[in-house]
């Protein structure tokens, strides 16, 4: 094929999805634009040489280097964006540099991993790691997954599609013009800067080059090391007793057991289903305490206080590359995240940025006679990832501030001796539970409290064959269907329980809507019917009444009804009905008698729901 029809086909068959990676990346249209049509006259200039040496690789790299040099020293700035998906420009905008463009080739660029680290200049296991923390921030400042948010990048393209692109033989024509510009302006340059007495001559364009190599040192100064030196980590690296006072401090901390040994495979703690997470580990290290009682005046005069119940346990798995490292943090995210234990409830989730980034803690409590309540941090970095566990048989346990920064305390000491990053500096925020592998827009039954004086454990299932909304009331006969929606029902029941009801259970509703505006018109419109259902129906009555969240992004209602039915005593039940963005819930809750979900704790399961449906999948 004849050199400009080669370029011509090149240009018209990749121009779209350049200018798209590009303004995704900078987030200005303007300087999108501008990059793009410059990277292609400089790759029309260049053609003889890299039309057989990955041409589109060559266009977005210079593309880049142009809007690096076209914003100067004002990053990110954008005009006119109103348009278009701002909240997800500025969440990309708070990436760094290389995390951003990972993403987005790895994204919207289908680039692979191994093309993409090639292009930004790092190795395939520091690419592993950017994209992930990439990923990571990103689903955290958006509340959405990675396929909602490739399908907002995807978005972008509405923009970039109304950018008028020169044709490609008016490019060709602009790339002949400004090569003979360039020499002038480097000959004058030259003259000048050897005036000067500073200039130093280097092989190529001096122009071209000095605005790239100063941005390339730029980069590598911001950009830490975060590939852990494993062979520097040492059983010196793990908590003291003194560290871990803080946990309850009235205690008499002390060591039960350091262990590094690779070929245990007894689980450290609840949950765990074997020793480490880390398959084919290159190092373990696993330290456990106890909290003994609190030391008496004198032992001789005094009694024995008894042992506080409270246990740690802290773990760190060296992997073999980072890949491994991060399969290990989801392996035992998911250990907890899932935990199968009978009548354990996850009740709290958070993230604490501190030394290794993000870490994830939970906190679970295992009902009984008497509660035991479970705390965890996970985090990994590199190849390395950390776990700490504290256990007590109690309903009290540490404040998760103060658990939290027993684990950054962990974390710092990793970090210290292994070249990651540390920071002493630490944030506590809730967040939202870690999705569950199925129907992870729903409750599940580590969501559910246990019902005082019930020893059985809840059960779900599937409302096979429903034709209208289980979970609506004779208040509001809410019909996803025909508000516009898509929906699907749970059922959770206590199967092994025995006296109850067969109307006893927990139904919940999920559903999707095409539009923000469509999902609060529906939420709306139930609020209304049940608020005004004691005029309405004169055998209905509202007992009790709450909300929670003020926007359509995280809102809830939750109702205590009684019903009068034509015969026999009313039936009580509770009802909720929850929004997140485009997605619904609606929770009816039926007690038997005595057995019953008091209005706070129905609330609380309400809430969880609304966090649930950050991974509900979109309609459409």
């Amino acid at each position: 094929m004849p050199r400009v029809e080669e370029f011509d086909a090149f240009y018209a068959s990749t121009s779209e999805s350049v200018l798209r990676v590009v303004y995704a990346v900078t987030g200005d249209r303007a300087v999108a634009r501008d990059a793009t049509i410059d990277a292609y006259r400089h790759a029309w200039r260049d053609w003889s040489k890299i039309h057989d040496q990955e041409p589109h690789r060559y266009v977005r790299v210079e593309a880049w280097k142009a809007q690096a040099v076209t914003r100067g020293t004002h990053p990110l700035r954008r005009r006119h964006e109103e348009d278009s998906d701002t909240e997800l420009l500025d969440a990309l905008a708070e990436l760094s540099p290389d995390d951003r463009r990972l993403l987005v080739l790895m994204t919207i660029g289908a680039t692979d991993l191994d093309a993409a680290a090639r292009e930004i200049g790092v190795g395939d296991e520091e690419a592993i790691e950017l994209v992930t923390t990439a990923i990571t921030t990103l689903e955290r400042s958006t509340g959405q997954t990675i396929d909602q948010l490739e399908r907002r990048l995807n978005g972008l393209g509405e923009i970039t599609d109304q950018l008028p692109m020169p044709d490609a033989a008016d490019l060709r024509a602009r790339a002949a013009r400004g090569h003979r510009v360039n020499t002038v302006a480097v000959v004058v340059a030259t003259i000048l800067a050897i005036a000067a007495g500073g200039f130093v001559l280097t092989e190529g364009d001096a122009l071209t080059r000095l605005p790239a190599e100063s941005y390339r040192q730029q980069l590598g100064a911001e950009r830490p090391d975060l590939v852990l030196d494993a062979q520097r980590l040492s059983t010196d690296n793990l908590l003291t007793t003194d560290q871990v006072s803080d946990l309850a401090p009235d205690a008499t901390w002390s060591i039960d057991e350091t262990d590094q040994d690779t070929e245990g495979d007894e689980p450290l703690t609840t949950c765990a289903q074997d020793r480490f997470a880390t398959e084919d580990p290159l190092k373990v290290f696993v330290r456990t305490f106890d909290a003994g009682p609190t030391p008496t005046p004198s032992e001789a005069v005094q009694p024995a206080v008894p042992s506080t119940g409270q246990r740690l346990s802290q773990s760190i798995e060296v992997a073999r590359d980072p890949a491994s490292a991060n399969a290990a943090y989801q392996r035992s995210t998911a250990w907890f995240a899932t935990c199968e234990v009978p009548r354990l409830q996850l009740t709290g989730t958070y993230r604490a940025t501190g030394s290794f980034g993000d870490v994830l803690l939970l906190r679970l409590v295992e009902h009984g006679q008497t509660d035991r309540t479970l705390t965890v941090g996970l985090g990994w970095s590199g190849n390395v990832t950390s776990t700490v566990v504290h256990e007590t048989d109690a309903a009290e346990a540490p404040a998760i501030e103060d658990f939290a920064a027993t684990v950054n305390t962990s974390f710092q000491q990793i970090c210290r001796d292994s070249g990651g990053q540390c920071d002493a500096d630490l944030t506590v925020t809730p967040a939202d539970p870690p999705p569950l592998p199925e129907d992870p827009g729903f409750l599940d039954v580590i969501d559910l409290p246990a019902i005082t004086g019930i020893s059985s454990v809840w059960g779900r299932a599937e409302a096979d064959g429903a034709s209208k909304n289980p979970a609506a009331t004779a208040c509001d006969l809410a019909d996803f269907g025909a508000a516009g929606g898509t929906a699907s029902t749970r059922i959770f029941l206590l199967p092994e329980a025995q006296g109850l009801a067969k109307t006893f259970g927990l139904v919940e509703t999920v559903g999707t809507f095409p539009s923000v505006d469509a999902a609060t018109a529906f939420v709306d419109q139930v609020q209304a019917s049940v608020n005004a259902c004691p005029q309405n129906n004169l055998a209905a009555s509202v007992v009790e009444a709450a909300t929670f969240g003020e926007v359509t992004d995280f809102r809830g209602a939750t109702w205590t009804l009684t019903l009068q039915v034509e015969s026999g005593d009313p039936v009580t039940v509770r009802s909720a009905i929850v929004q997140r963005g485009t997605s619904v819930a609606q929770l009816l809750f039926t007690p038997s008698g005595a057995t019953d979900l008091p209005a706070e704790i129905f609330t609380q399961v309400a809430q969880r729901a609304t966090e649930r449906l950050a991974y509900a999948t979109p309609a459409g």
